[in-house]
């Protein structure tokens, strides 16, 4: 039992430095981000759809009327199968600035080429990512992405929550974002970014063109997102930005087989990001979980007042840290009530997830 003991007051070490060290970053970066207004270049937003008639139909307006001087927006009709195009077009006759793209030969399960074709068809250097079930929280998402650029930052990580329901389910999605958020932004301050959310992304087509290896990824069901900031060699390139009018909603999953089916796109992708990367992430993961497995052990032993004293004490000085970055993310206060259940119940889906993704075989990106 002592041992058991020990490995969870390693754990707890860890988790508390971790924890300290992201509110501390996100805190400097939000204190000192200047996201006031610069020049404002013209930007492409592009955004790739396959059987998106519905989401476009309820969110593509909210980007379109942008307050931005000079921006198109490109929908790439990736092979639709509904009306996803015929919406696009109606919407056309009313903005001059909206773009359709039609692909009728299926290349690939992902969509890379819809975004590749995508970037090549843009008229501006800059391009801003988003997806078609997505709309900006604000009118100056674009120039508050753009705003965070400059002559040493060519790429703009966003951050893009999922709208709250009150369910179980949509609980799990709000803080496993609010978790995947802290972990990638507070990396990308350090200039050590390893991924991005596809939904909410800034670069210049130039980083694109220098980075971007489809051809050798066409085994890769989703991560083009991912892999395109493994593949910048330089991190320093890329900043991220905390400002709420950058922040882009999503629509989240409402039943657990769809949500995990989407996990098992994105989880099947870790596996080829850098050692570097695997080995943050795997440490990560590995302490937390051994937190708990480690406090369940005790508590039922002869060290289970110690543990349970340790536990609360975490519990409550985590409380506090999570609060300074999930108040700056805009998670909902139910979130962060209860997250000790929601991250242990997390950990288990994961475990599971994580085992599946190594056995099962993604088949399409949507």
């Amino acid at each position: 039992m002592k041992f058991i003991l020990l490995l969870f007051l390693i754990s707890t070490l860890y988790i508390l430095i971790q924890q300290f060290k992201t509110a501390y970053l996100f805190s400097e970066h939000k204190a000192y981000s200047s996201d006031s207004k610069k020049t404002q270049p013209p930007v492409s937003v592009v955004i790739c759809a396959r059987n998106e008639a519905r989401n476009l139909s309820e969110h593509l307006e909210f980007i379109l009327n942008q307050n931005y001087p000079q921006f198109e927006v490109i929908v790439v009709d990736d092979c639709s199968t509904d009306s996803t195009s015929e919406v696009v077009k109606q919407l056309q006759e009313k903005y001059a600035y909206l773009k359709l793209i039609q692909l009728q030969t299926k290349v690939s399960d992902s969509k890379r080429n819809a975004l590749k074709t995508g970037i090549h068809a843009s008229l501006h250097e800059l391009i801003l990512l988003t997806d078609a079930d997505c709309r900006p929280i604000s009118k100056d998402w674009i120039s508050t992405m753009s705003s965070r650029l400059s002559t040493s930052k060519s790429c703009v990580l966003g951050y893009s929550p999922y709208i709250a329901y009150s369910s179980f389910l949509n609980f799990i999605i709000q803080f496993e974002t609010l978790q995947t958020a802290s972990l990638y932004i507070s990396k990308a301050i350090e200039n050590k970014a390893y991924m991005s959310v596809g939904r909410n992304v800034m670069y210049t087509k130039q980083l694109f063109f220098d980075n971007e290896n489809f051809d050798n990824e066409k085994h890769l069901i989703s991560g083009d997102d991912d892999m395109l900031i493994q593949n910048i060699e330089d991190s320093s390139k890329i900043t991220v930005s905390l400002n709420a009018d950058s922040f882009v909603l999503s629509q989240p999953k409402t039943n657990w087989k769809t949500w995990c089916k989407q996990k098992l796109r994105h989880y099947s992708t870790a596996y080829h990001y850098k050692s570097s990367s695997q080995l943050f992430l795997g440490l990560y993961h590995f302490f937390h979980a051994l937190f708990w497995v480690s406090f369940l052990i005790l508590v039922f032993g002869q060290f289970s007042d110690i543990a349970f004293g340790v536990y609360v004490l975490t519990i409550l000085i985590r409380s506090i840290l999570i609060r300074i970055y999930a108040k700056i993310l805009k998670v909902s206060k139910p979130v962060l009530f209860i997250w000790p259940i929601l991250e242990a119940c997390l950990l288990l889906l994961q475990l599971g997830l994580g085992l599946i993704s190594r056995l099962k075989k993604q088949q399409t990106w949507q």
